[in-house]
Protein backbone atom coordinates (compact mmCIF):
# COMPACT_ATOMS: atom_id res chain seq x y z
CA UNK A 1 0.00 0.00 0.00
CA UNK A 2 1.62 3.20 -1.21
CA UNK A 3 -0.31 6.19 -0.18
CA UNK A 4 1.79 9.82 -0.58
CA UNK A 5 4.56 10.27 2.11
CA UNK A 6 6.94 13.21 2.81
CA UNK A 7 10.29 10.69 3.53
CA UNK A 8 12.02 11.21 6.42
CA UNK A 9 15.63 12.79 5.88
CA UNK A 10 16.92 10.06 7.87
CA UNK A 11 15.99 6.40 7.61
CA UNK A 12 16.75 5.36 10.94
CA UNK A 13 14.10 8.58 12.55
CA UNK A 14 11.60 6.71 9.87
CA UNK A 15 12.00 3.70 11.38
CA UNK A 16 11.75 4.25 14.89
CA UNK A 17 8.82 6.41 14.41
CA UNK A 18 7.24 3.24 12.68
CA UNK A 19 8.23 0.48 15.49
CA UNK A 20 5.66 2.37 17.76
CA UNK A 21 2.69 0.98 15.48
CA UNK A 22 3.96 -2.30 15.91
CA UNK A 23 3.44 -3.02 19.38
CA UNK A 24 2.09 -6.69 19.95
CA UNK A 25 0.82 -5.40 23.52
CA UNK A 26 -1.76 -7.83 25.63
CA UNK A 27 -5.05 -6.38 25.49
CA UNK A 28 -5.92 -4.70 28.91
CA UNK A 29 -7.12 -7.58 31.67
CA UNK A 30 -5.83 -10.49 29.46
CA UNK A 31 -4.25 -13.55 30.97
CA UNK A 32 0.15 -13.78 30.19
CA UNK A 33 0.71 -16.73 28.07
CA UNK A 34 3.36 -17.93 30.52
CA UNK A 35 2.97 -20.54 32.55
CA UNK A 36 2.14 -20.91 36.21
CA UNK A 37 4.69 -22.70 38.16
CA UNK A 38 5.01 -26.40 38.38
CA UNK A 39 4.46 -28.33 42.02
CA UNK A 40 7.94 -30.04 41.51
CA UNK A 41 10.75 -29.07 39.85
CA UNK A 42 9.99 -29.84 36.03
CA UNK A 43 11.59 -32.48 33.80
CA UNK A 44 13.38 -31.42 30.80
CA UNK A 45 11.28 -29.28 28.70
CA UNK A 46 10.41 -30.76 24.84
CA UNK A 47 9.45 -34.22 23.85
CA UNK A 48 10.69 -36.60 25.62
CA UNK A 49 14.37 -36.94 24.86
CA UNK A 50 13.91 -35.83 20.92
CA UNK A 51 14.96 -31.85 19.60
CA UNK A 52 12.86 -29.29 20.05
CA UNK A 53 12.35 -25.50 18.58
CA UNK A 54 12.89 -22.98 21.44
CA UNK A 55 10.71 -19.34 21.03
CA UNK A 56 11.44 -16.14 22.47
CA UNK A 57 9.92 -12.88 22.68
CA UNK A 58 6.75 -11.40 23.48
CA UNK A 59 2.88 -11.95 22.57
CA UNK A 60 3.62 -12.89 18.69
CA UNK A 61 6.06 -15.33 20.07
CA UNK A 62 3.51 -16.64 22.68
CA UNK A 63 0.83 -16.96 19.78
CA UNK A 64 -1.66 -14.75 21.38
CA UNK A 65 -4.98 -14.18 19.77
CA UNK A 66 -8.02 -12.32 21.41
CA UNK A 67 -10.59 -14.64 21.12
CA UNK A 68 -8.53 -16.77 23.65
CA UNK A 69 -9.27 -14.21 26.68
CA UNK A 70 -8.34 -15.05 29.85
CA UNK A 71 -7.73 -18.76 28.86
CA UNK A 72 -3.57 -19.21 28.91
CA UNK A 73 -2.23 -21.76 26.68
CA UNK A 74 -2.74 -26.02 27.27
CA UNK A 75 -0.54 -27.83 29.78
CA UNK A 76 2.64 -29.73 28.30
CA UNK A 77 1.45 -33.54 29.23
CA UNK A 78 5.10 -34.24 30.28
CA UNK A 79 6.39 -30.72 32.49
CA UNK A 80 3.01 -29.47 32.99
CA UNK A 81 4.24 -26.36 32.37
CA UNK A 82 3.06 -24.00 30.12
CA UNK A 83 5.79 -23.60 27.48
CA UNK A 84 3.83 -25.09 24.45
CA UNK A 85 2.59 -21.44 23.83
CA UNK A 86 -0.88 -21.22 22.13
CA UNK A 87 -2.00 -23.71 20.06
CA UNK A 88 -1.70 -21.42 16.47
CA UNK A 89 0.96 -19.53 17.45
CA UNK A 90 4.05 -19.46 14.73
CA UNK A 91 6.71 -21.40 16.68
CA UNK A 92 3.78 -24.33 16.98
CA UNK A 93 2.93 -24.22 13.76
CA UNK A 94 6.62 -24.11 12.67
CA UNK A 95 7.61 -26.89 15.55
CA UNK A 96 4.59 -29.19 13.87
CA UNK A 97 6.02 -28.59 10.58
CA UNK A 98 9.08 -29.97 11.25
CA UNK A 99 8.28 -32.63 13.38
CA UNK A 100 9.80 -31.09 16.51
CA UNK A 101 8.72 -30.57 20.32
CA UNK A 102 8.03 -27.03 21.11
CA UNK A 103 9.24 -25.03 24.94
CA UNK A 104 7.72 -21.33 24.05
CA UNK A 105 9.02 -18.78 26.54
CA UNK A 106 7.37 -15.73 25.15
CA UNK A 107 6.06 -13.72 27.60
CA UNK A 108 3.29 -10.80 26.36
CA UNK A 109 4.49 -7.04 26.87
CA UNK A 110 8.35 -8.43 26.96
CA UNK A 111 10.75 -5.47 25.94
CA UNK A 112 14.30 -5.23 24.82
CA UNK A 113 14.58 -3.78 28.80
CA UNK A 114 12.21 -6.45 30.02
CA UNK A 115 13.81 -9.33 28.50
CA UNK A 116 16.80 -9.04 30.47
CA UNK A 117 15.69 -7.72 33.67
CA UNK A 118 12.08 -8.12 35.44
CA UNK A 119 9.94 -9.86 33.02
CA UNK A 120 6.83 -8.13 31.54
CA UNK A 121 4.13 -10.22 33.37
CA UNK A 122 4.13 -11.53 36.98
CA UNK A 123 3.48 -14.98 35.71
CA UNK A 124 6.37 -15.02 33.61
CA UNK A 125 8.67 -14.61 36.43
CA UNK A 126 7.29 -16.98 38.24
CA UNK A 127 7.76 -19.59 35.02
CA UNK A 128 11.52 -18.31 34.84
CA UNK A 129 12.32 -18.85 38.52
CA UNK A 130 10.46 -21.89 39.03
CA UNK A 131 11.53 -23.94 36.03
CA UNK A 132 14.77 -22.86 35.26
CA UNK A 133 15.72 -20.56 38.32
CA UNK A 134 16.19 -17.75 36.24
CA UNK A 135 15.13 -13.86 36.94
CA UNK A 136 14.47 -13.37 33.14
CA UNK A 137 13.57 -14.64 30.07
CA UNK A 138 17.58 -14.27 28.68
CA UNK A 139 18.64 -16.13 31.61
CA UNK A 140 15.85 -18.40 31.41
CA UNK A 141 16.78 -19.24 27.68
CA UNK A 142 20.23 -19.44 28.60
CA UNK A 143 19.77 -22.25 31.11
CA UNK A 144 17.53 -23.77 28.76
CA UNK A 145 20.11 -23.96 25.92
CA UNK A 146 22.82 -24.99 28.15
CA UNK A 147 21.28 -27.52 29.65
CA UNK A 148 19.80 -29.49 27.14
CA UNK A 149 22.92 -29.46 24.25
CA UNK A 150 22.92 -31.06 21.25
CA UNK A 151 18.36 -31.22 21.52
CA UNK A 152 17.70 -27.95 20.25
CA UNK A 153 16.45 -27.46 16.32
CA UNK A 154 16.20 -23.87 16.15
CA UNK A 155 15.34 -20.72 18.25
CA UNK A 156 12.92 -17.89 16.70
CA UNK A 157 13.27 -15.13 17.76
CA UNK A 158 10.66 -11.83 17.50
CA UNK A 159 11.44 -8.63 20.35
CA UNK A 160 11.56 -4.75 20.04
CA UNK A 161 8.07 -3.55 19.35
CA UNK A 162 6.41 -3.16 22.70
CA UNK A 163 9.51 -0.66 24.13
CA UNK A 164 7.73 2.01 22.53
CA UNK A 165 4.10 1.37 23.71
CA UNK A 166 4.29 4.10 26.50
CA UNK A 167 4.46 7.05 23.85
CA UNK A 168 1.06 5.90 22.42
CA UNK A 169 -1.49 7.67 24.33
CA UNK A 170 -5.56 8.39 23.24
CA UNK A 171 -4.52 7.29 19.63
CA UNK A 172 -1.38 10.15 19.32
CA UNK A 173 2.12 9.62 19.36
CA UNK A 174 4.89 11.21 20.87
CA UNK A 175 7.75 11.79 18.50
CA UNK A 176 10.25 12.55 20.63
CA UNK A 177 9.35 9.73 23.21
CA UNK A 178 9.13 6.92 20.35
CA UNK A 179 12.56 8.32 19.08
CA UNK A 180 14.50 7.92 22.21
CA UNK A 181 12.78 4.28 23.43
CA UNK A 182 13.47 3.19 19.80
CA UNK A 183 17.03 4.62 20.08
CA UNK A 184 17.17 2.39 23.27
CA UNK A 185 15.80 -0.80 20.75
CA UNK A 186 18.73 -0.47 18.53
CA UNK A 187 21.16 -0.23 21.26
CA UNK A 188 19.67 -3.05 23.38
CA UNK A 189 19.10 -5.55 20.67
CA UNK A 190 22.67 -6.69 19.02
CA UNK A 191 23.82 -7.86 22.43
CA UNK A 192 20.46 -10.05 23.38
CA UNK A 193 20.42 -11.56 19.98
CA UNK A 194 24.14 -11.73 19.95
CA UNK A 195 24.14 -13.13 23.85
CA UNK A 196 21.64 -16.03 22.48
CA UNK A 197 23.00 -16.38 19.74
CA UNK A 198 26.37 -17.50 21.18
CA UNK A 199 25.40 -20.05 23.37
CA UNK A 200 23.70 -21.56 21.16
CA UNK A 201 26.40 -21.98 18.38
CA UNK A 202 28.22 -23.37 21.65
CA UNK A 203 25.37 -25.93 22.85
CA UNK A 204 23.94 -26.67 19.29
CA UNK A 205 26.44 -25.74 16.53
CA UNK A 206 24.16 -26.43 13.94
CA UNK A 207 20.88 -25.10 15.07
CA UNK A 208 20.05 -21.79 13.36
CA UNK A 209 18.82 -18.73 15.36
CA UNK A 210 16.19 -17.23 13.27
CA UNK A 211 14.03 -13.34 13.98
CA UNK A 212 11.81 -11.70 12.00
CA UNK A 213 10.87 -8.37 11.12
CA UNK A 214 7.45 -6.94 10.99
CA UNK A 215 4.15 -6.95 9.06
CA UNK A 216 2.07 -3.53 9.51
CA UNK A 217 -1.13 -4.20 11.32
CA UNK A 218 -1.78 -0.23 11.25
CA UNK A 219 -2.45 -0.58 7.34
CA UNK A 220 -5.90 -1.47 8.73
CA UNK A 221 -6.94 2.01 10.39
CA UNK A 222 -7.73 2.28 6.13
CA UNK A 223 -10.84 0.95 6.70
CA UNK A 224 -11.34 1.76 10.81
CA UNK A 225 -11.55 3.90 11.35
CA UNK A 226 -11.35 4.63 7.51
CA UNK A 227 -11.81 8.10 5.62
CA UNK A 228 -9.17 10.66 6.17
CA UNK A 229 -7.89 10.20 9.54
CA UNK A 230 -7.78 6.45 9.23
CA UNK A 231 -5.95 6.90 5.82
CA UNK A 232 -3.23 8.66 7.49
CA UNK A 233 -2.43 6.78 9.84
CA UNK A 234 -2.35 3.73 7.55
CA UNK A 235 0.26 6.04 5.42
CA UNK A 236 2.78 7.06 8.12
CA UNK A 237 2.75 3.69 9.49
CA UNK A 238 3.56 2.16 6.12
CA UNK A 239 6.50 4.80 5.24
CA UNK A 240 8.04 4.20 9.10
CA UNK A 241 7.36 0.75 9.06
CA UNK A 242 9.89 0.36 5.86
CA UNK A 243 12.92 1.94 7.95
CA UNK A 244 12.47 0.15 11.55
CA UNK A 245 12.42 -3.47 9.50
CA UNK A 246 15.33 -2.28 7.36
CA UNK A 247 17.00 -1.28 11.15
CA UNK A 248 16.25 -4.53 12.22
CA UNK A 249 17.49 -6.59 9.63
CA UNK A 250 21.06 -4.37 9.44
CA UNK A 251 20.96 -6.00 13.34
CA UNK A 252 20.20 -9.53 12.95
CA UNK A 253 22.45 -9.29 9.86
CA UNK A 254 25.57 -8.45 11.56
CA UNK A 255 24.70 -10.80 14.16
CA UNK A 256 24.20 -13.60 11.24
CA UNK A 257 21.04 -14.56 12.59
CA UNK A 258 18.84 -15.41 9.47
CA UNK A 259 15.47 -13.36 8.62
CA UNK A 260 12.23 -14.43 8.01
CA UNK A 261 10.22 -11.47 6.16
CA UNK A 262 7.25 -11.24 7.35
CA UNK A 263 6.53 -8.26 5.98
CA UNK A 264 7.30 -9.35 2.45
CA UNK A 265 4.76 -12.44 3.58
CA UNK A 266 2.08 -10.04 4.44
CA UNK A 267 2.82 -8.30 1.09
CA UNK A 268 2.85 -5.06 3.18
CA UNK A 269 3.97 -2.73 0.40
CA UNK A 270 1.99 -4.55 -2.37
CA UNK A 271 -0.52 -2.25 -3.93
CA UNK A 272 -2.41 -4.04 -6.25
CA UNK A 273 -4.48 -5.94 -7.09
CA UNK A 274 -7.08 -4.08 -4.90
CA UNK A 275 -9.97 -6.05 -3.01
CA UNK A 276 -13.21 -5.49 -1.29
CA UNK A 277 -13.28 -5.40 2.16
CA UNK A 278 -16.70 -4.38 3.55
CA UNK A 279 -17.84 -2.45 0.37
CA UNK A 280 -14.10 -0.66 0.27
CA UNK A 281 -12.26 -1.02 -2.66
CA UNK A 282 -8.51 -1.06 -0.97
CA UNK A 283 -5.21 -2.04 -2.10
CA UNK A 284 -3.95 -5.66 -1.83
CA UNK A 285 -1.85 -5.07 1.52
CA UNK A 286 -5.06 -3.62 3.46
CA UNK A 287 -6.72 -6.44 2.64
CA UNK A 288 -4.31 -8.84 3.81
CA UNK A 289 -3.94 -7.50 7.03
CA UNK A 290 -7.67 -7.32 7.37
CA UNK A 291 -7.60 -10.87 6.55
CA UNK A 292 -4.76 -12.28 8.88
CA UNK A 293 -5.29 -10.00 11.78
CA UNK A 294 -8.42 -8.74 13.71
CA UNK A 295 -7.23 -5.27 12.82
CA UNK A 296 -11.05 -5.10 10.63
CA UNK A 297 -13.87 -6.57 12.74
CA UNK A 298 -17.42 -6.34 10.69
CA UNK A 299 -19.07 -5.10 13.66
CA UNK A 300 -17.90 -1.89 15.25
CA UNK A 301 -18.88 -3.01 18.82
CA UNK A 302 -15.90 -5.91 18.24
CA UNK A 303 -12.55 -4.43 19.29
CA UNK A 304 -9.86 -4.04 17.16
CA UNK A 305 -6.93 -6.13 17.87
CA UNK A 306 -3.02 -5.99 16.16
CA UNK A 307 -2.52 -10.01 16.67
CA UNK A 308 -2.44 -12.09 13.91
CA UNK A 309 -5.49 -14.73 13.24
CA UNK A 310 -4.72 -18.32 12.57
CA UNK A 311 -4.43 -17.50 9.37
CA UNK A 312 -1.95 -15.02 9.59
CA UNK A 313 -0.22 -17.13 12.36
CA UNK A 314 0.60 -19.90 9.40
CA UNK A 315 1.91 -17.05 7.39
CA UNK A 316 4.15 -16.08 9.97
CA UNK A 317 5.10 -19.73 10.13
CA UNK A 318 5.92 -19.97 6.12
CA UNK A 319 8.25 -16.96 6.67
CA UNK A 320 10.41 -18.83 9.27
CA UNK A 321 10.23 -21.82 7.24
CA UNK A 322 11.47 -20.04 3.99
CA UNK A 323 14.00 -18.43 6.18
CA UNK A 324 15.33 -22.27 7.31
CA UNK A 325 15.16 -23.34 3.86
CA UNK A 326 17.49 -20.57 2.27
Amino acid sequence: MRFPLARRAVLLAAGLLGASTLAPVLPAGVATAAARPAATAPSPPGKGTGRFVLALGDSLAAGYQPVYGHRLPPLDPVDQLRDQGYPHSYAADVAKRLGLGLVDLGCPGETTLSFTTRPAMGPCTTLYRTAYSAPNQQAAALAVIASHPGKIALVTFDLGANDVDACLAGGSLNDACVLNKALAVIHRLPKIVATIHAALAKADPGAPMVAMDYYDPFLGLAIRPGGAKGLALATASLGALEGFNAELRRVYGEQHVRVAHVASAFDTTGTFPLSRVDAKTVPKDVAFVCRHTYMCPSSPTVPQDIHPNNAGYALIATAFMKALRN
